[in-house]
């Protein structure tokens, strides 16, 4: 089981007190480390009346997220009508399906296990009326209930839900054992190097199951040949834009780039391997700190706007790329 070869996720949850387990799980850690496969892991032990395995009945239910006791989401933003829906309004309201939220699921008896999960992964995009419409089901929780969250974004969740819960931490993993989990799990032409500092096991495996292994590659390519003016701005935003990776992943390339780039020019190191390159060029320090600032505040803004226009913040990054780099 792809779970016992991550003793990262294994410690903690051997040192979890089942006999006294909180009503409410939030399980925070980088996106990519195998959060959802802990909490589907401490699920299954609550779905299970806390015993050793699950019967053959119920977990055929659970691996295929059919059991009447689970109710797993996993979304990339969630709103008050999945936290609680409301009846007088009729477009969040569903006679036959109004069970579908939280509040309602955990208010419902048990139907063939003694307990109920709701399992909420990226918790960290609730907006905050709807973890203020949580709050109640952690205060009050019902006996048979409980409600496990991951994170990948720690300060995004109100403290009060904080207090309401367990916290389980998952740090980022170094790269040797990255690379040691690759090569357990039979990938042996790919490591860590290949990838951002910021890859974790399950989003490397995602990136070479999905043909995105070289993405990373590509941007620094499209960045190379900008910044010795091979291509202009409108061509290196065409070619970011044909890589298959979402913006989120955009914006964390540029501040994965400026930081090792900052780091060579204030520890007067050497650049190496794919970064060789620019080791001849003159970047301005006070510029491409500032950059890191402006992109990790874009990165958490990104979470309460409904819409960017990708194509202006990209057209930002790259001009204030030119102007960091001294002539």
């Amino acid at each position: 089981m792809i779970f016992d070869k991550c003793d990262w996720l294994v410690n903690p949850y051997d040192s979890i007190n089942f006999n006294n387990l909180p009503h409410g799980i939030i399980i925070n850690g980088p996106r990519g480390v195998g959060k959802k496969l802990l909490a589907k892991k401490i699920s299954e032990k609550i779905i299970s009346n806390f015993k050793e395995s699950l019967n053959n009945d119920h977990q055929n239910l659970f691996d295929k997220n059919n059991h009447p006791d689970l109710y797993l989401l996993d979304k990339d933003k969630y709103l008050l009508k999945d936290i609680r829906r409301q009846k007088k309004d009729s477009k969040n309201w569903d006679e036959e399906k109004g069970f579908n939220d939280v509040v309602s699921f955990l208010t419902l008896t048990p139907s063939i296990s003694k307990n109920k999960v709701v399992c909420m992964i990226n918790a960290d995009t609730m907006n905050n009326i709807a973890q203020n419409a949580l709050l109640k089901s952690l205060e009050e929780p019902a006996p048979f209930s409980y409600i496990i969250m991951t994170t990948s974004r720690s300060k995004a969740l109100n403290q009060t839900i904080y207090s309401r819960c367990q916290v389980i931490n998952i740090p980022f993993l170094s790269s040797n054992k990255v690379n040691d989990w690759l090569q357990d799990n039979g990938i042996n032409d790919f490591s860590s190097i290949d990838f951002p500092s910021f890859a974790t096991p399950f989003s490397i495996l995602d990136d070479i199951q999905s043909d995105r292994q070289n993405c990373y590659k590509e941007f620094i390519s499209i960045l190379v040949d900008f910044i010795s003016q091979k291509i202009d701005q409108n061509q290196a935003i065409k070619l970011l834009n044909d890589i298959d990776i979402n913006f989120i992943s955009k914006i964390n390339y540029f501040v994965e780039f400026y930081k090792i780039i900052l780091k060579a020019r204030i520890t007067e190191e050497e650049l190496s391997g794919t970064y060789k390159i620019f080791n001849s060029t003159k970047f301005n320090k006070l510029k491409i700190s500032n950059l890191i600032n402006d992109i990790n505040d874009l990165r958490d803004d990104l979470y309460d706007v409904t819409s960017i226009n990708e194509t202006h913040v990209l057209n930002y990054f790259f001009s204030e790329l030119k102007l960091s780099v001294r002539q």
